[in-house]
């Protein structure tokens, strides 16, 4: 008997606005910006959770330690997602730049992820905070064209020892990988 390994699932770019819509109308600000700030950043928890206001607020990046692997990473803030960084900051009562952006326990992050997102009518069963962290390399999979050199560069973002693991990680199956052989129009003669 094979046992399936429960890992936390991907959102697709049509899942992960269905949910930002939901948090927005129905003014679960903290956790619109935790989704928007962990698919923006490829961050964990363990270190979105540690992000203070004085670190974005009037910055167009931030540098952070990560705490699971040591690693020093400078992280651009662009400009749309800082135009949401100040909305969320006037939506929250303008807190002190000595607060963290996330002030939530993990646990109760990952329960009102879950039941957020089933409101907002998504049928994902395994969802979390390092869905967001997957959903990042997913659509920076997407969006290079799934191509080897997109999953180099992932694997060197989350400090994978090799792009199998990456593979593994963002969950792209045998026949994604099948399908890269699909070149019909290479060929003009």
């Amino acid at each position: 008997m094979t046992t399936k390994i429960k890992t936390s699932e991907h959102l697709e770019e049509h899942e992960l606005n269905k949910l930002l819509k939901y948090l927005y109308q129905n003014e679960q600000w903290t956790y619109y910006l935790f989704v928007r700030l962990g698919v923006s950043t490829a961050l964990r928890y363990s270190d979105l959770s540690k992000i203070t206001w004085s670190m974005v607020l009037h910055q167009d990046r931030f540098i952070i330690k990560e705490k699971k692997t040591g690693k020093v990473r400078e992280i651009p803030i662009q400009p749309e997602l800082y135009e949401k960084i100040i909305l969320m900051y006037e939506k929250l009562g303008r807190p002190s730049q000595t607060d963290y952006l996330i002030p939530l326990h993990i646990r109760t992050i990952n329960k009102q992820i879950k039941l957020h997102a089933k409101r907002a009518g998504l049928k994902k069963v395994h969802l979390s905070s390092h869905s967001l962290r997957k959903t990042f390399g997913r659509e920076v999979y997407r969006r290079n064209g799934e191509s080897e050199s997109s999953l180099v560069k992932l694997s060197l973002l989350f400090n994978h020892s090799s792009t199998a693991i990456t593979r593994v990680y963002l969950s792209i199956t045998k026949e994604e990988v099948q399908n890269l052989y699909q070149m019909q129009d290479l060929f003009v003669y």
